[in-house]
């Protein structure tokens, strides 16, 4: 499939000035020798993953390290979840004013046997590719694999609109990965409004959604994840309500997309190969990689074209050099 590229002037690219001190304080509460082993790394480092018994393993700039010689203890696993204050129902947990994500492994007991640590940063200017079309009217969809950067382009769209409506972007934030972790939302998206949803997410989501909605009247509502029977159905009716949507969903290609019957409602129901309705988002965007998009800004068209058989033409937006 031949997808047009768009010319566009780059864009700066940055980290949010606050992140010193965030990845500071996520260094205070890591074991002395995995703080000495990953601190140096500060500005490339993604992972990090302690499994009781096994070397500590990190990422960093792309690059995975396996410290061999020392085993994760029973006692590093204990200094990290007593500095961290403990985990939620969903073995989450994080830390007040940053983006970082820690997720635990029980084992059959309760017992923490693994730790999975994201580094989170907010990185500006990732979605400065869009802004012509964040500035105009329609909802959006983004689709993408995991690791890709939806949730970090997620932020930056969510910092975009806000510049442009203010408090009248409202963020339905899952797990706290948009906002931040706490009470206090981050500051670079501010001045949108941020609601936390309780666990379980597949409950809850969409009661969340509805309430944005139906209490705080908003312009654009932000959700992060869509894909539960409840949170489909609210984007559905946002659309119907004249209020836009950004949201992210599972998959690689608006094809997987279409492949996933709890979703079909918001892509205008289509049977037999045609649709019964139209589509409760404008565009689609398709993330193939760390800054590298491509836009279907006509998304009924494009789904039409795939119904049909065909390949969907695209713009590409990004960096691809």
């Amino acid at each position: 499939m031949g997808v047009p590229v768009v010319e566009e002037q780059k864009s700066v690219i940055r980290v949010h000035e606050r992140f010193p001190e965030e990845f500071a304080r996520l260094m205070e509460r890591l074991p002395p020798w995995v703080r000495v082993e990953v601190e140096g790394h500060r500005d490339s480092l993604d992972e990090i993953v302690l499994d009781l018994g096994k070397p500590l393993i990190y990422t960093a700039a792309d690059q995975v390290y396996v410290l061999e010689g020392r085993e994760v203890s029973k006692d590093d696993l204990s200094y990290l979840t007593h500095r961290l204050g403990g985990f939620k129902e969903n073995n989450r947990a994080g830390l007040e004013g940053t983006l970082h994500r820690v997720s635990r492994i029980q084992d059959a007991y309760g017992e923490t046997v693994g730790v999975t640590i994201r580094i989170g940063r907010f990185v500006m200017g990732v979605a400065e590719a869009l802004r012509p079309w964040l500035e105009q009217s329609g909802s959006l969809l983004v689709v993408g694999p995991p690791r890709t950067g939806k949730t970090t382009l997620l932020r930056d769209i969510v910092r975009i609109l806000a510049g442009r409506y203010g408090p009248r972007v409202a963020v339905v934030d899952t797990s706290n990965e948009i906002g931040g972790d706490g009470k206090l939302t981050h500051p670079g998206i501010s001045p949108a409004r941020r609601l936390q949803v309780p666990d379980p997410p597949s409950k809850n989501q969409g009661w969340v959604i509805y309430q944005a909605i139906a209490n705080h009247s908003p312009e654009v509502v932000v959700a992060d994840e869509i894909g539960y029977n409840e949170d489909v159905f609210q984007c559905l009716t946002a659309s119907r309500r004249g209020v836009r949507v950004v949201a992210t969903a599972h998959g690689e290609t608006i094809l997987d997309l279409l492949e996933n019957p709890v979703l079909l409602p918001i892509l205008g129901d289509p049977e037999g190969g045609r649709r019964r309705s139209r589509p409760s988002f404008a565009m689609c965007l398709e993330v193939r990689g760390k800054g590298k998009f491509v836009l279907y800004p006509e998304f009924a068209e494009a789904l039409d074209t795939l119904l049909s058989g065909g390949e969907p033409e695209g713009l590409r937006l990004g960096r691809w050099d």
